[in-house]
């Protein structure tokens, strides 16, 4: 748990001297972050597939960090091209051709299975991990990443506080992950909630764009996404039979561990304020 603790403590002023502090040239500091973490995701996840399916996928996650690159360029220089989607088919065409490679007909037993695992990559966390840079093109981008990142960190912290105090007894609700209770579900949708109304009733520029049944909404659904993402990751790791993702962050496992909850939730609360 200090482990845990401690990786939080250093997360999110790290993130908050990023969006802050560097904002320069599109917030470029931010979107390298997401080409290193949509790579690193990526091997976490290939890896995670790969023992599950007991076979070997052609991608590369050095591909996979060409969607975040391509969403950088896209809101920076050329907002007009779909240098995402385009990045996607590309990808997608290259991978799969890579299964003609083979040469005779028993390898391509598993074709279907790869070109799944492989489809699944572009996705996640390649797709998603966008969504955290298209929140950049909203009005007052600086403060509305704050709240995304308040919002997911704020739901994890007080559903492990609330299932620690309160969820001895209403665990085991959702077979793919028994140790989560209904009392951290709660607590952490509630106090994310909580969190979005007083970010939007105070902070300038927010408060005047979204009102109070705004913030509840914007909370409500975050935290849900986010709860899912985490669910999400979970089946991945159990269809693999392992405990953690991989072995990076101290106290939380991979790196896949940590943004699974990000990668959920950000189209949702993109799109929510994009709507807003």
């Amino acid at each position: 748990m200090g482990k845990r603790v401690l990786t939080t403590v250093i997360t999110l002023p790290t993130l908050f001297i990023i969006i802050f502090l560097l904002p320069h040239n599109s917030y470029l500091a931010l979107s390298l972050l997401a080409v290193v973490t949509a790579t690193y995701g990526a091997k976490e996840l290939k890896g995670l597939y790969e023992k599950a399916e007991n076979t070997t996928l052609h991608i590369s996650p050095c591909g996979i960090g060409l969607l975040p690159l391509a969403q950088w360029i896209e809101i920076a220089h050329a907002p007009n091209l779909p240098l995402v989607d385009l990045t996607v088919v590309l990808l997608a065409l290259f991978f799969f051709s890579m299964e003609l490679r083979h040469g005779d007909k028993d390898s391509f037993a598993k074709s279907l299975s790869r070109i799944g695992g492989e489809s699944l990559l572009i996705l996640y966390p390649g797709i998603l991990i966008t969504f955290i840079q298209r929140i950049l093109t909203l009005p007052h981008p600086s403060a509305s990443l704050i709240l995304f990142f308040l919002l997911v960190f704020g739901n994890d912290i007080f559903a492990f506080v609330f299932g620690m105090s309160m969820g001895r007894n209403n665990k085991g609700i959702i077979k793919v992950s028994p140790n989560k209770s209904l009392a951290g579900f709660i607590g952490g949708t509630l106090s994310a909630m909580v969190l979005a109304v007083l970010f939007c009733l105070f902070v300038p520029g927010i408060k005047e764009d979204i009102s109070i049944w705004m913030a509840l909404v914007l909370g409500f659904a975050t935290s849900s996404a986010a709860n899912i993402g985490d669910l999400i990751e979970s089946a991945f790791k159990r269809s693999a039979q392992v405990k953690d993702s991989g072995f990076l962050i101290p106290g939380r496992g991979g790196l896949l561990d940590s943004i699974d909850s990000m990668l959920a939730s950000a189209p949702i609360f993109w799109l929510l304020l994009t709507i807003f």
